[in-house]
């Protein structure tokens, strides 16, 4: 089945992400690098949830057939690359004065977590108990650590760029823990 599903076009993630991001105060919708970050976290739950993990991404546009489409494909998109350990999460970039760029991870993280809590307090207790997997949690959790004031002027930017190269892997690493306590 995931290979009859049409990868989304650049036209279609923009629209979607436009969407996502108008309505996001008024709706309770995710933008897409949250969402992103929430979907990665959610990969390994029953197929039975995804109606459910679509409806939270979405809020009140759950309805809009239209954008349930497109984030179902953006979904199986993502999960195609976890399986296949060629993922990278979806991370916004700040150009800088000097040409170069800060990644600015958070919204995914924040998603990331929100996932691990909608897995329920049974699942996240069980993540977080696990050495192997709380490891893997580190670089997630450390963006979320920052306040505000840091976002923009981490205090060691070598250290934040190198959390952030790390992120695609926590997350395929966690999505196959997920899928081996799974299939235990």
């Amino acid at each position: 089945m995931g290979d009859a599903i049409k990868a989304l076009g650049p036209e279609e993630l923009e629209r979607l992400q436009n969407h996502l991001v108008e309505q996001m105060e008024e709706m309770g919708c995710m933008p897409l690098d949250v969402a992103h970050g929430f979907l990665s976290a959610t990969a390994a739950a029953a197929d039975s949830a995804r109606s459910a993990l679509l409806d939270r991404v979405l809020g009140a546009l759950a309805e809009d057939e239209s954008l349930r489409d497109l984030l179902y494909r953006f979904r199986t998109e993502l999960l195609a690359d976890l399986r296949r350990a060629e993922y990278g999460p979806l991370v916004l970039q700040l150009p800088r004065d000097d040409g170069s760029t800060l990644p600015l991870p958070y919204g995914w993280c924040q998603g990331y977590m929100a996932g691990v809590e909608f897995l329920g307090e049974d699942q996240r207790d069980r993540l977080l108990g696990d050495e192997r997997a709380g490891g893997l949690l580190t670089p997630i959790l450390s963006f979320l650590m920052y306040d505000e004031a840091q976002w923009f002027d981490p205090p060691d930017e070598a250290a934040h760029r190198e959390a952030a190269d790390e992120l695609g892997d926590s997350a395929v690493g966690l999505y196959q823990w997920w899928q081996a306590g799974r299939n235990a």
